[in-house]
């Protein structure tokens, strides 16, 4: 239920589960209280986390990163460079053989979503403005497709049409990927990766200016100085 509640996009549902969170268990509820809640709840962020909810990749980079912790400075370096070019080498093919303009995952989301806009009531306002209604329970949501919004909220947060959003679209005779976000697309996802990481090339073919030669020296004497005002020990 926590994490129900954590992704809630409404603060009306995020307070709904929050307090049957309270009633079933005290002490989590108590534990949550510490937090902020802009930390952990899709209501609450105040910028965009499209659909990011957890440390995952923070994570999964520090064990990838585990094997080579104690190494030298330069060869963890270069260790992440190589890695760092073999994903982006991945990315690159893949988004390559790409079919359409946006990524198999998110049109896996959007079929899902397509699938639970069955039986929605549209009801035209103007010419890109709905209201959506979900007929078993009379709960009814304006979709603006122009401006690309929803009153659930989840079409502007995840960047993604919501059913709501489908629904209109269909009724308007507008293929639902062209609703998907910029960030989601194609040519935004080949951005990312476009970016070249060379290897590093030999120090001594490396032609380092009088300059930077003479602050480092200056650092080394520095340094040196201390270490005897200092002492052993």
């Amino acid at each position: 239920m926590v994490g129900q509640a954590g992704k809630a996009f409404m603060v009306s549902q995020f307070k709904e589960l929050y307090d049957l969170i309270k009633q079933m268990d005290w002490r989590c509820w108590d534990y949550l209280e510490k937090i902020d809640k802009r930390l952990w709840t899709r209501s609450h962020f105040e910028r965009n986390r499209f659909n990011m909810m957890t440390s995952n990749i923070a994570e999964s980079l520090n064990k990838t990163l585990l094997p080579v912790r104690d190494s030298p400075i330069m060869a963890m370096f270069e260790f992440i460079r190589h890695k760092l070019s073999t994903w982006f080498e991945s990315r690159r093919c893949e988004i390559s053989k790409m079919k359409g303009n946006v990524p198999k995952e998110i049109e896996k989301i959007n079929v899902e979503q397509l699938v639970l806009s069955t039986g929605l009531l549209v009801l035209p306002c103007s010419t890109w403005i709905f209201e959506v209604t979900n007929a078993p329970t009379g709960f009814s949501f304006t979709v603006d497709l122009e401006k690309r919004t929803c009153t659930c909220l989840e079409f502007q947060t995840l960047g993604l049409p919501c059913r709501h959003a489908i629904a209109a679209a269909s009724y308007r005779k507008t293929e639902y990927n062209l609703l998907v976000c910029k960030h989601h697309q194609k040519h935004t996802l080949a951005e990312t990766v476009k970016g070249i990481i060379l290897p590093i090339p030999d120090p001594k073919d490396v032609l380092v200016p009088s300059k930077i030669l003479q602050i480092h020296r200056w650092i080394c004497i520095h340094q040196r100085q201390n270490e005897l005002r200092e002492g052993p020990g």
